[in-house]
């Protein structure tokens, strides 16, 4: 008897960045979703893999149109930067109604929601291994706080991301220094650990890891902290498995339940303090797939048959594989291969790319051709189910 035709699932993003959004739509495409999205980016239209670009507006609007998507459909809506998610954490909805929006299980999760000291409270509370932290409610007790804490440490503002609001602190005078610049409160004080920093990100299915990646950032832009540009790869089936129960353990205390950008410190003794979880896709979202280790049939099974992907039992050749990410990248850099990055060309727009490369002048010659095929071609209604939104 033949198998049943599973039906394709739905997901709403939602977001400004449409190389993002794109990564995540033909990630969730090949896991058997059919995607729409809410956009303020202008450049972002319906394709195989988006059928119905929506406008983004005002918190209160957007927000209001995903609660109405996701009432009509039961789909998975996809915030897919941390400023969305906090504006649904604090929107005027109750509390289950925000879980729908963003991917925590329950409501007893949302104290960690785009919060560093929410995060770090969370992690405490659950045994979870993390830094050693305090939290500061005052510029006055940030000298106080560091003292006791003991030096090297870190000193973190509670809501950013990229990098930005986080330092380094050596001494009494940095901290005093640190005190006198006004910083938005309240301010995470967190032990400073000498280890390897690591992207765990993935995709959670009701607490538990479905599919994450391994990576180890190699170059970053914008500082030490900031975004990374180029990342050590280490496939699942390389990885000690010790590694996936610290995972669980992290996904179980924090609810995790869609895409999260998990960070981790791995300290000399090989143990692992987790330091970031935020619950959005990040712009690798897809990237494994460039050697073989597609997230997409894991997540695929998740839904259609509530299992998460089997453990890999052979390991594989190469053990580490280094991938750049071809827009955080110089124009000299992409045109020379840096980092072999031609490699990853073949998952990007082509006129995406010739924008980034040529500078000014490309974006004009990429406007121009966009509306010349626009005009060219036919309107294109939405994928058939058969299409899967590939």
């Amino acid at each position: 008897m033949p198998r049943p035709t599973l039906q394709p699932r739905v997901a709403l993003l939602v977001g400004h960045s449409r190389l993002q959004m794109r990564s995540v739509a033909r990630l969730l495409g090949r896991a058997g979703f059919r995607c729409d999205a809410i956009t303020s980016d202008q450049r972002m239209a319906p394709s195989g893999t988006v059928r119905q670009v929506m406008p983004f507006e005002t918190a209160g609007r957007w927000i209001g149109v995903a609660i109405g998507w996701q009432s009509r459909t039961g789909g998975l809506v996809v915030p897919c930067e941390d400023s969305l998610v906090r504006q649904v954490r604090d929107a005027g909805i109750d509390d289950a109604t925000k879980c729908r929006l963003i991917p925590v299980t329950g409501p007893e999760h949302l104290g960690h929601v785009g919060s560093k000291v929410g995060l770090a409270r969370a992690l405490a509370g659950a045994g979870v291994s993390a830094p050693r932290f305090t939290v500061v409610e005052s510029a006055a007790g940030l000298v106080d706080a560091c003292d006791t804490l003991g030096y090297p440490l870190m000193v973190k503002v509670d809501e950013s991301g990229g990098g930005q609001g986080v330092f380094e602190c050596h001494s009494t005078a940095e901290a005093r220094a640190l005190s006198m610049r006004c910083l938005p409160l309240p301010l995470l004080v967190q032990e400073w650990i000498d280890g390897e920093l690591l992207d765990l990100s993935g995709f959670f299915r009701a607490g538990r890891p479905v599919h994450f990646v391994h990576a180890q950032f190699i170059s970053t832009v914008g500082g030490r902290f900031g975004p990374s540009k180029v990342r050590r790869y280490t496939p699942l089936a390389n990885l000690d498995w010790h590694l996936c129960d610290s995972l669980s353990a992290l996904s179980a205390a924090l609810g995790l339940d869609g895409f999260a950008n998990i960070s981790a410190l791995r300290r000399r003794d090989g143990r692992l303090s987790f330091i970031e979880a935020d619950l959005r896709p990040n712009v690798w979202v897809e990237a494994t797939r460039l050697f073989g280790d597609d997230p997409a049939p894991a997540i695929r099974a998740a839904f259609a048959q509530g299992r998460c992907r089997a453990r890999p039992r052979r390991r594989v050749s190469p053990r580490t594989v280094d991938l750049p990410y071809p827009f955080r990248l110089r124009a000299w850099e992409v045109l020379c291969n840096r980092h072999g990055v031609w490699r990853t060309l073949g998952e990007h727009d082509p006129l995406d790319l010739l924008r980034h490369v040529s500078g000014r002048p490309g974006r004009l010659l990429t406007r121009m051709a966009s509306r010349i095929a626009g005009f060219a071609q036919p309107s294109k209604a939405a994928p058939s189910p058969s299409d899967g939104g590939r």
